[in-house]
This record gives structure tokens, sequence and C-alpha cells, in this order.
């Protein structure tokens, strides 16, 4: 993908010729008359390094799909690594309005990195489309650039209860194993919130450091607890690492469930064993069935030879979001596009998905997998299959956003 930035002495010489005002360092007026500048901020590197490429290259597929244009405008995108460090995020994410004009970004792995980028878009009036998993996006923090394409976790966590109490009306005890930062913290709130309405205990829970990869300690408190069910309220290497360990204990008996916490394709990582009967909360699986899904995996797997998964869908369908939305505003300007993005509703890979006016929530579907045992699978990739769909969106009263 080129990159063919403004220099800061371009920007600076059409301030001076147009009068036009200096957000961030960015010249809005000059940017709006040449090309459009749009990012992937993500990690590359560390405990979710998987998933920026894969976002990357779903950001590649649409801007290919429109022909590298949008109003007639030439697309440049640009990749930087944040390295799951909000410090990092925050740098690249400067360098990028400041020196580079870009004006939309999205890609975060990590919600803190995030949360922390969207202070800076609110600041810099840049927008961003968050695929991160805390509340706070459209919460607390919620800001006026700042969207959330991901689920709401209180969506998550009540489509991957609802399933474990149909199809385990037995079980009551949970035991909760956290990731101690914001995307963690948020599973565990709703997981709370919502257990008791559905007939559920939590007995006990632990929270661990990102990067762990010991969990004995945890799984002998949670034995002990004597729980029906263990929630996995982690991502990514933390998570694979908690399964292997979890099987090593035994828990055949145990509901096994992870409202937001892997890819079916990252399961590959696991023997069939141990992923045997795992319930899965999905944010996008590659066989919804509406005609902008098909679209975009028809051509995911002509492009890339095999099926997309849910990083890949955050950079497709979030720039293929905005893309849309500059269209309804007529306009690449980031504020009115995020005014034009307020209560609409339109045609998404999950199909018809709304943005909720005043916290920028998207609404849609979310998605429960189950894990298939070695008797089950008719091959190596026939790992888990879609038993539910929630779509429960959070309850206003329980939302913090701030926004009028």
């Amino acid at each position: 993908m080129s990159n063919t930035p403004f220099s800061r002495r371009d920007v600076l010489k059409a301030l001076a010729a147009t009068g036009g005002s200096m957000i961030g360092g960015v010249s809005w007026a000059q940017s709006a008359q040449g090309p459009l500048n749009i990012a992937v901020i993500s990690q590359f590197s560390g405990n979710y390094a998987t998933l920026g490429p894969s976002i990357l290259r779903g950001a590649q597929l649409v801007v290919e799909e429109r022909g590298g244009t949008v109003l007639g405008r030439k697309i440049n995108l640009f990749q930087r690594d944040d390295e799951g460090k909000p410090a990092v995020g925050v740098r690249r994410l400067t360098e990028l309005v400041e020196n580079e004009g870009v004006r939309y970004f999205l890609g975060n792995a990590s919600s803190a990195v995030g949360l922390a980028e969207a202070d800076l878009a609110a600041r810099s009036k840049v927008v961003q489309f968050a695929g991160g998993g805390s509340d706070e996006f459209t919460g607390a923090r919620c800001n006026d650039y700042t969207f959330q394409w991901s689920a709401h976790p209180y969506t998550a966590c009540s489509a991957t209860l609802e399933y474990i109490r149909k199809q385990y009306p037995k079980a009551k005890r949970v035991y909760t194993l956290t990731a101690d930062y914001a995307f963690g913290h948020s599973l565990l709130k709703y997981t709370q919130a919502l257990a008791g309405s559905l007939g559920f205990e939590v007995v006990a829970g632990d929270k661990h450091p990102a990067g762990e990869r010991q969990f004995t300690q945890y799984f002998n408190k949670a034995f002990a607890a004597k729980p029906d069910v263990v929630l996995l309220l982690t991502a990514g290497a933390d998570f694979l690492a908690a399964v292997r360990q979890l099987h090593s204990f035994g828990a055949k008996d145990l509901v096994v469930g992870a409202p937001w916490a892997a890819e079916i394709d990252d399961l590959k990582e696991l023997t069939p064993d141990m992923r045997s009967g795992l319930v899965l909360g999905l944010n996008y699986h590659a066989g919804i069935d509406n005609p902008v899904n098909k679209a975009f995996v028809a051509r995911a797997t002509q492009k890339f030879k095999s099926l997309p998964t849910y990083p890949m869908a955050i950079g497709y369908d979030g720039f293929r979001t905005l893309f849309l939305a500059m269209e309804k505003a007529n306009s690449v300007d980031p504020t009115a596009v995020a005014k034009a993005m307020e209560g609409w509703r339109y045609d998404s890979v999950h199909g018809s998905t709304l943005i909720e006016a005043r916290t920028h929530q998207t609404t849609r579907p979310y998605y429960i997998a189950r894990c298939k045992g070695p008797g089950e699978m008719k091959g190596p990739d026939d790992i888990a299959e879609i038993v539910y769909e929630g779509n429960k969106p959070q309850p206003a009263e329980l939302n913090d956003c701030k926004r009028a």
C-alpha cells in the first residue's frame, strides 16, 4: 500500500495560503483537498502480535475494493506497531496526526492502548474506530470522536452465560479468572452483574497480569471452591496457556467458558482433548449469512486463501463503515463524519447494525461457539460450531457516558 503523506512543510504552506485552522498540527482545510490519510495502529509484536497483520489485511482489502479512493480522493493507508503499550500507541498516533495528516484510525488490540489513544483522538478531532473489549470506550471515557466496532462486553457476557444456563441447567457455582487490565475488568464487571439473574453464583475468582504463563496457583484455588463453571475472562496467549494448564488438572466435569478470548483458528494451538466442550464467545465468524459478509468472505478467501477472522473483520468492516459514513456526510471532515455516524443504521458484516447516538457503541449480534471433541471432528479445521447468538445491549442505567 502506497504511503504518500503530506510533509509538515506542505501543511504549513497550505495553512499560510488558505488561512486554515491547525488542529494537532494538521490543516484540515488542506487535507480535505488532497489524499485521505488513514491508519492501522495495532500490536504487531508482543502478546497479541498476530492481530496487527490480520487487521491490516482487512483494511487493505476494503481499500482495494474501493479502487483506493473515497469521494474522489486517494486513500493512503499507514501502519504502526503500538507494541501493546499505551505510551507507544499515543506516540505513534501523535506522529501520524501531526506529521502525516492521519484523520481516521483503528486497530487497537489492547483496550489500555485504545483508551489512551481515545483521549488523544478527542483532543485532535480524529475519528477512532475501536476494537478493544473495554466498556470505557462507550462509557466513562466516551467522546465525540471514538466509536466502538466490537460488541459491548455486556452483550458478550450475556450471550455466554445465557447459553451455559440453557445447555447446562444444573450448573450454578462459577469461578472467574480475569486478565488484570481494562478488558478483563469489563468482562468481570458484567459477569458479576448478570450472574444472579441467570441463576449463577460467583463463588471465587482471581486476577492475573498480562503475559502470565503459570496458572497453577489460580487453579488450585479454583478447585478448592468446587465450581461448576470456570470462566476465563482473558485472551490471547494468556488464554491458551490457561486452557492447557486447566486441562492438566483433569477438569473434564467442569463447564469452561470464555466470553471473549480467541479466534477459532487460534485454537489449533490446543489439542482436540484440551478444547473439547469449550464455550467460546466470538465477535465475528465467517459463516454469518448476509450479503455484506458473504462478499467479504469471498474476497478474503480469494486473496488470502483462508477464511477471514475477527481481526481481519475489524480492519475490513471498520474502514468500510467509515468510508460509507464519509459518503453519507459527503465529506471527509472527521467532525462531519462522526455526526453522520450517530444513530445510523446500516448493513455491516453482521447484518443490520446500529451505532448508538450518545455512546457510539455498535449494536449487533454476538456469537457463541462450542468446541468439538476428537470424535466429533470431521477434519482438522472442524474445530467448533456456532450454537447461539445473543444481542442484548448494555442497559442504559449501567452506562457512564456523559455525552449529551
